[in-house]
């Protein structure tokens, strides 16, 4: 095993895979979540920025292999002080790994709770909406562009996949640590707070006669984004005040959900003259 120098934390030595902390890893990975609703993330970049994202994501515990202790010894030192630190081999490592190149480090993060209440307390306050989209991958690619383009939170409703599903969060590339996360919302509940605080609902269709170069999103406004391949469900689009339509070339049929979703967030904050 390689030694530690500098690391405050104390490290511990794992070298049985039927150690309980492994189990826990081994399951979270694959899941997305430990029992306690902690993020389990893989690599570097991840484990990265849920420190830069301060106090809305606490690192709990770190596993490192052997090769990721040498790899990732600057960033173990920015762990906090109450943060569990476990070394095993790199053969257990490796078969609990999701990734098909494993970088020898996950962690357990604890996110930071937000409720509608305090999103919708921002000025100019711009929600996402996930209508049951079912592709991780593009959640987490939205989630990525909302934190680019300024977007105050995401709310996920029914049906629609997790965030914490561990393709979502490697797409994000970090955002999902940084970017305010309601899940699970019941439609008519949301809508009508939504509409209580003064927030514009808006939906994409591609039929819309209306272009989202010519709507104003100006304002506080939630943004509705529909299905992969059905779009927007029609009790939810009745929802909408306003329907719009990102202009295509003819003979395609429409756009990817997360590249729509980028869209709409550019043209957002170019209206808002890209103040965040």
């Amino acid at each position: 095993m390689a030694e530690i120098t500098s690391q405050p934390n104390r490290l511990r030595v794992v070298e049985s895979s039927a150690n309980p902390l492994l189990k826990v890893f081994r399951r979270a990975l694959a899941e997305g979540t430990t029992r306690d609703g902690w993020l389990a993330v893989e690599g570097l970049l991840l484990v990265e920025e849920a420190l830069r994202a301060g106090e809305r994501a606490t690192v709990q515990s770190v596993l490192v292999s052997d090769e990721g202790l040498r790899r990732s010894q600057p960033l173990l030192e920015r762990l906090p002080k109450a943060c569990e630190v476990t070394q095993t081999p790199d053969r257990l490592f490796r078969q609990i790994a999701q990734t098909e190149t494993p970088q020898g480090i996950a962690a357990l993060v604890e996110l930071r709770t937000t409720n509608l209440e305090a999103v919708l307390g921002a000025r100019d306050a711009l929600l996402l909406v996930a209508c049951g989209l079912q592709d991780p991958g593009n959640l987490g690619t939205i989630l990525r562009s909302a934190q680019a383009f300024g977007a105050s939170a995401l709310i996920t409703l029914a049906a629609t996949v997790s965030p914490f599903n561990p393709k979502a969060a490697r797409a994000s590339a970090g955002a999902v640590f940084h970017v305010p996360m309601l899940m699970g919302e019941r439609p008519e509940s949301l809508f009508k707070r939504l509409r209580a605080a003064g927030v514009r609902i808006v939906g994409t269709d591609r039929h819309s006669s209306v272009r989202i170069d010519d709507a104003d999103l100006r304002g506080p406004l939630a943004v509705l984004i529909g299905q992969e391949a059905a779009g927007l469900p029609a009790e939810i689009a009745r929802q909408a005040e306003m329907l719009v339509s990102i202009p295509i070339r003819a003979g395609m049929d429409s756009l990817n959900a997360a590249t729509a979703a980028s869209i709409v967030l550019y043209e957002v904050a170019r209206q808002r003259e890209f103040r965040y």
